[in-house]
């Protein structure tokens, strides 16, 4: 029986780390876009500044 117990504890715990682990890859998947967003945002900023400022 308490082997039994023993790996049943064993199974949930994996679970919850594997759910744990998944849920951190969406969060850092979703900080890399926003991340990538704000730097093509600056990028486009940037070019546009320079292409306003030539035509002054």
């Amino acid at each position: 029986m308490k082997g039994i117990a023993s790996v049943l504890l064993a199974i949930v715990i994996g679970i919850v780390l594997l759910w744990l682990a998944v849920e951190l890859l969406i969060g850092a998947i979703k900080l890399v876009g926003i991340l990538i967003a704000i730097a093509i945002a600056v990028g486009v900023y940037f070019f546009a500044e320079r292409a306003i400022g030539k035509g002054r």
